[in-house]
């Protein structure tokens, strides 16, 4: 569980950070040849060079004249890429996901709780992951705001948004071991305790927000104004459509979280144009918290339905690569986990490409993304290098 007293999330974490991470030093110019440069803003550069300073991109082409004095580094055969960004995690999130003891809690922040030095978040880094988007659990109807943030850095850069989203669920998770038999000092003596209790949650509360305004509820009032996007954990089919029907009631930036069956309702989906954030990929049916019945290609299946569709959950590079490995084409897969998320986040101006003005987040991999040997060499955040490979 999580509460504003357990929270072990502090103002001065980020400080700390800064001392137990050795910080690398940013030169005025940098300098980085490859011999292919994905800047996701049309075919790759072959060579190409990116020049870098105060932690944001200058330029980008396939040769640049280089100034004495400034640092230069050769890739050789290793390749740049755009760092990675993972647009549904629970990275960080230290002492649980959710304030589980009630149904509603809009008001609770991903961020008070997060631990920026997690070893989750140093993993991220080390895959080439730059930027997470942090949702709350769904242990709950109305779990509360994400938050955006750099896998690595100082605080001054690395918090990006810290109350972006509202997270919401309409999934079994929030039946989970609810009764209303229970002892009445139990914290699992509480609605719902089952699906449509969970949407009858949902309606009631935007219902109320439309009428009267509460603390919470003006969270909810922000939603339905457009200012604030809603990210629903959908994974069923049945409740994928549980969502869209939402959303027609009540207008809102919807994007969907899980879309394990998103497959089985495609159209339905692409006709309300929402994109979804794509649970991790795997081989297996069947598995999950409600054993939901997948397909090997399902970001192939959205990608012909013109979904915008984002791959999550950590080892984004993997999960390109098995997506490719299953139908998607090479561009979508890396758009994927560069320029769709940052599109969802509403980033696009700051991360997801290779151009110039938008923050120097990148990726140098040892040769071809799509060669299973190629690994990370280093993850540049901000323009300097988090995390490299001894």
């Amino acid at each position: 569980m999580l509460s504003h007293g357990k929270t072990k999330m502090r103002p001065w974490c980020f400080a700390i950070l800064a001392v137990v991470v050795p910080m690398t030093a940013q030169a005025e110019d940098l300098f980085i040849k490859a011999s292919r440069v994905y800047t996701l803003d049309g075919p790759p550069l072959a060579p190409g060079v990116v020049h870098v300073r105060d932690g944001k991109i200058v330029a980008v082409a396939g040769e640049l004249a280089i100034p004495p004095g400034s640092r230069f580094r050769d890739l050789g055969s290793g390749v740049l890429l755009p760092g990675f960004i993972d647009a549904a995690s629970s990275a960080g999130l230290d002492g649980g996901r959710t304030e589980s003891t009630v149904e509603v809690s809009p008001r609770i922040r991903a961020c008070d709780a997060v631990d920026p030095s997690h070893s989750s978040l140093r993993r991220l880094c080390q895959q080439g992951v730059t930027t997470v988007h942090i949702l709350p659990g769904t242990d709950n109807v109305i779990s509360g705001l994400s938050c955006i943030l750099k896998t690595s850095g100082d605080r001054k850069n690395r918090v990006l948004r810290e109350d972006h989203g509202l997270a919401i669920t309409t999934s079994s998770d929030p039946t989970e071991g609810n009764s209303s038999r229970n002892r009445p000092d139990s914290p699992y003596n509480r609605q719902p305790t089952n699906r449509m209790g969970v949407v009858w949650i949902l309606r009631s509360e935007f219902g109320l927000a439309t009428r009267t305004s509460t603390p919470d509820r003006a969270v909810l009032r922000e939603v339905l104004s457009g200012a604030r996007p809603v990210f629903c954990t959908s994974r069923l089919d049945t409740d994928l459509l549980a969502a869209l029907r939402l959303r027609e009631e009540f207008p809102m930036r919807l994007v969907l979280v899980g879309g394990q069956e998103a497959y089985r309702v495609r159209q339905q989906i692409a006709a309300a144009k929402v994109p979804v954030l794509l649970a991790p990929l795997s081989t297996s049916a069947g598995i999950g918290p409600e054993s939901t019945e997948t397909i090997l290609n399902l970001p192939g299946v959205l990608h012909e339905a013109g979904i915008p569709f984002c791959l999550t959950g950590g080892d984004l590079l993997d999960q390109a690569r098995f997506a490719v490995r299953f139908g998607l084409p090479k561009d979508a897969a890396l758009e994927a986990i560069t320029v769709q998320p940052a599109r969802v986040l509403q980033l696009e101006q700051r991360v997801g490409r290779i151009q110039a003005g938008r923050d120097a987040d990148l990726v140098a991999l040892s040769g071809d993304p799509w060669d299973g040997t190629s690994r990370v060499l280093w993850t540049m955040i901000d323009g300097v290098i988090r995390a490299e490979e001894p």
